[in-house]
């Protein structure tokens, strides 16, 4: 309820924003296959999550795919629960099905990705754990009514993704060739279980083929491309089928990273040992043995698998396809099971000795308040300041309304990285507002121009452009906004965002709005952009989730990512100087200008630093501060105001 209360808009620009796209398309052309995409792989991408988000949206009339994506985030959260427990139910009984619901509120890996989220995978999950409970099913019980309920659960799992399905197969592969093994390798037992792996896996993929042809042959396809230098034919199976390269996280600082979370992250030890306890018991226990012995094999294989990818990398096909993280994430609808399993086989082991029944049950409830309250009490800096990394925030969505208001069917210049306004179209659906970059679908640039380069062609033109305005959110280097703010007409500034018009070179009003919005009434502007960000209005990370760490941690800076910084400010009264207090990361030289005026030359040493710097500052008259480095980044601690003498 607490995550359901904060969660926000958009945390990712780049596969959200992907699949949003995908959702935008499949509605605009009412098919899952439209002739006309912006790249190729909108088009061969698994459909399952998008159709579902798209069916919610015709059948409730909602309009903002942001908002039914954050809906459905939370409701894959109930599948899981329910496919965790359809599992956990039908391969070990109720029994370990209740402990595995109970353990996944205290299992490290949920809460890492309870934050750390992504929209099909999450929904795979569910359909992983879902077809192992239906093939048990099937394999105990033989039931034709039963079966096609396997094929189209089967047939859904690769629509949604198609590591849920392979993670099955592997299992399932795993669970036959055990019971071929324990009968004995005969002729006869050989066949049925070539029978059993056609009919549980081969028939499936035959309907998937029928449904989804493009997959297999993306051949077929005669699309339009919107972008033809989006046309990534590589996503074809062939190319997927075998991957030999290595994605820019797959590194053994990650794999420490992931097994920590998976393991003693937030001094989980309990669940660690509990989730060890539980594949023993698993292996141990002759009437769970081969059922467990699948889980554990298959987690064992995830293993390897990294291991693999991050030694000799050879290809194993279709499964070596996917980055560490990605296969991590493979783990969790298992490790859930084996905690829960661990946590039965716990009870029973202490019921089970020769002591006092209160004491049996005093030491067992506070073993187990520890497994629940140890990792709840722990503060993931990191993982709370991933969450609240989010791109889309109130003066965005208010300046989305404001410019869809008043400048129906404009085209924006925006600075795409880490920016807000790609997402601009999705908030204002009938608004016609078209966006010129975005980080996923055009890569950031129309052929081989670029924003910067955009910008940088505009103002050696110093043209005008009817129908173009420019929306600089500033919670990332971004754009300038003070190369336009020389030029084009400032219509408005709103905390982070400058919105400039591009069709007027009327300048006379800007130097009012802006010191109207950068007015300050304080000696001192602290470095917590998160409170203070309007007034640093060029090349400081703001929407980074390191600069939201540091302030959990207390750390109260402004981070100039590269090598210059602007902090723009209108003071309420004149003042004869200020001082920079910053930090240095080494020692370099800064240059530090007023309003473009060098007004100190300074040497760094590497740590903190205070500067102190004469300037006349006039009241009410806006301030643009440039502190230029010799190789960056800084650290801003603050700004202090300094009274005339």
């Amino acid at each position: 309820m607490i995550h359901w209360a904060v969660y926000t808009y958009p945390t990712d620009n780049v596969d959200n924003f992907f699949h949003a796209t995908k959702i935008e398309y499949m509605l605009r052309y009412d098919t899952t296959y439209p002739k006309v995409v912006p790249i190729f792989n909108i088009l061969t991408y698994p459909a399952g999550y998008h159709s579902l988000a798209s069916f919610i949206m015709l059948l409730s009339g909602e309009r903002v795919i942001p908002k039914v994506m954050l809906e459905l985030r939370l409701w894959e959260w109930v599948f899981l629960a329910m496919g965790l427990y359809a599992l956990s139910y039908t391969w070990f009984g109720k029994k370990v099905a209740n402990y595995t619901l109970l353990t996944m509120l205290g299992v490290n890996i949920l809460h890492y990705y309870l934050l750390v989220y992504i929209a099909p995978n999450f929904l795979g999950f569910y359909f992983f754990a879902v077809l192992l409970a239906i093939f048990v099913e099937v394999y105990k019980r033989p039931d034709k009514r039963k079966y096609p309920l396997l094929v189209l659960t089967s047939v859904g799992a690769i629509l949604v993704h198609p590591y849920s399905y392979q993670n099955y197969v592997f299992v399932a592969a795993v669970y036959l060739g055990l019971k071929l093994l324990f009968d004995g390798l005969s002729t006869r037992n050989l066949t049925s279980f070539l029978k059993q792996a056609i009919t549980f896996f081969a028939v499936p993929l035959f309907v998937h083929a029928i449904v989804d042809p493009y997959f297999w042959f993306p051949s077929l396809v005669h699309i339009k491309i919107e972008y033809p230098w989006a046309s990534y034919i590589g996503v074809a199976l062939s190319k997927l089928s075998l991957f030999h390269g290595k994605g820019s996280r797959d590194t053994w600082w990650y794999f420490e990273l992931f097994t920590k979370w998976a393991t003693v992250r937030n001094d989980n030890y309990l669940g660690t040992i509990f989730t060890f306890l539980g594949g023993v018991f698993l292996l141990y226990k002759r009437e769970y043995r081969r059922k467990g012995a699948s889980l554990v094999v298959f987690s064992a294989f995830v293993l390897l698998l990294i291991l693999d990818r991050l030694t000799v990398n050879v290809s194993v096909p279709f499964y070596s396809t996917a980055a560490i993280e990605r296969m991590f994430l493979w783990l969790v609808p298992v490790l859930p099971v084996f905690a829960g399993t661990g946590l039965l086989w716990f009870r029973e082991l202490v019921f089970g000795l020769p002591v006092r029944e209160v004491s049996k049950k005093l030491f067992y409830l506070s073993v187990v308040g520890a497994f629940f309250l140890t990792p709840a009490l722990g503060t993931a800096y990191d993982l709370l300041s991933a969450e609240a990394n989010f791109y889309v925030r109130a003066d965005n969505l208010d300046d989305f309304h404001w410019i869809s208001t008043h400048f129906p069917n404009v085209t924006i210049l925006n600075s795409c990285t880490l920016d807000s306004a790609q997402w601009m179209p999705f908030f204002e659906p009938s608004s016609g507002v078209k966006v010129m970059f975005n980080s996923r679908i055009k890569r950031c640039r129309i052929g081989n121009i670029t924003p910067s380069i955009f910008l940088e062609r505009l103002l050696n033109e110093s043209a005008v452009l009817p129908g173009y305005i420019a929306y600089i959110d500033t919670n990332a280097p971004s754009l300038n906004p003070l190369e336009l703010f020389q030029e084009y007409k400032l219509l408005k500034t709103n905390g982070n965002n400058w919105v400039f018009d591009l069709s007027s070179k009327d300048t006379s009003t800007n130097e009012r709005k802006a010191a109207a919005a950068l007015r300050v009434c304080s000696d001192l502007i602290p470095g917590n952009t998160e409170r203070y960000g309007r007034y640093f209005v060029y090349g400081f990370g703001k929407k980074y989730f390191g600069i939201r760490r540091m302030y959990l941690e207390g750390l109260d800076y402004a981070w100039i990512k590269g090598r210059k910084g602007v902090i723009g400010f209108a003071p309420c009264r004149e003042y004869g100087g200020f001082v920079i207090d910053l930090y240095s990361p080494q020692s370099q030289s800064l240059n530090v200008t007023v309003n473009g005026k060098l007004v100190g030359e300074f040497k760094l040493d590497a740590g903190e630093n205070r500067l102190n710097i004469p300037a006349e500052l006039q009241k009410d008259r806006v301030v643009f501060l440039s502190m230029s480095s010799e190789k960056g980044p800084l650290f801003v601690r603050f700004i202090k105001l300094l009274p005339r003498s």
